[in-house]
């Protein structure tokens, strides 16, 4: 019985290799389609800024999941955008894309594409360019600093989550500042915790601000208005800015 079945074997191998049999070929091509960046976004400057031949520092805010869409007034309801309209004044340049999916994750790669325009246009210091993302932009904040680890000096996420076997692709010298609520029913608390560990055992500049009793909405208003936040963030920089 074995025989038969290796005599078998050895036929097809030499029928397949036989002159006159037609291959399925596999051709390599290289597809032309360009990717529109479509997206909307809000842009704060400082109060000095247009008297100033300064580069200013810039903040990546990427919003949670109720502002996605085409509205861009929307973006304004929540985070940074929302403290700004309230009339809170900040030291940097804010950049605020609107995720154009009122239900997918942010196209991180449309974002960088877009973030590299405004940075054209804005007098930033690149060597002080952060990311800071809520919920679903948290899950955008994570995903940045593993695929674009050379643009963002400081990394910020607010109960968002990831893929911690990509977080070796971070930079080396970036730093991050993790918070999440205990009592979040929407994103779980460990969902941070994991990424955080991860980062510890990468030996990151990491820290992670564990808030008992707050929520995923409480969470985000938490972290924002804590002043030391924004203190720390503006101590982080590169010693040189990305080419």
């Amino acid at each position: 019985m074995t025989r038969n079945i290796l005599a078998l074997a050895i036929t097809a191998a030499i029928g397949m290799c036989s002159p006159g049999v037609t291959h399925a070929e596999q051709l390599a091509a290289t597809s032309g389609v360009t990717t529109k960046i479509d997206l909307n976004y809000l842009m704060y400057t400082p109060d000095d800024y247009t008297s100033s031949s300064d580069a200013y520092p810039l903040v990546v805010w990427l919003h949670g999941g109720d502002q996605g869409g085409t509205d861009i007034e929307k973006v304004k309801s929540s985070g940074i955008p929302k403290l700004i309209e309230d009339g809170k004044s900040f030291p940097f340049l804010v950049f605020s894309p609107q995720n154009p999916s009122e239900e997918l994750l942010y196209p991180i790669e449309k974002v960088e594409a877009a973030l590299d325009e405004v940075m054209s246009k804005y007098r930033v210091d690149r060597t002080r360019v952060y990311v800071v993302g809520f919920s679903r932009g948290g899950f955008g904040a994570w995903a940045m600093a593993e695929q674009f680890p050379e643009t963002f000096a400081a990394v910020v996420p607010i109960a968002g989550g990831g893929n911690r076997h990509y977080l070796s692709r971070t930079n080396e010298k970036a730093a991050f500042w993790v918070f999440h609520g205990t009592n979040d029913d929407v994103i779980p608390l460990s969902d941070s915790v994991v990424l955080y560990e991860r980062l510890v055992g990468l030996k990151r500049n990491a820290r992670l601000s564990v808030l008992e009793g707050v929520d995923h909405s409480g969470v985000e208003w938490a972290a924002l208005n804590d002043p030391a936040l924004w203190d720390w963030l503006l101590k982080q920089r590169f010693e040189v800015a990305p080419q």
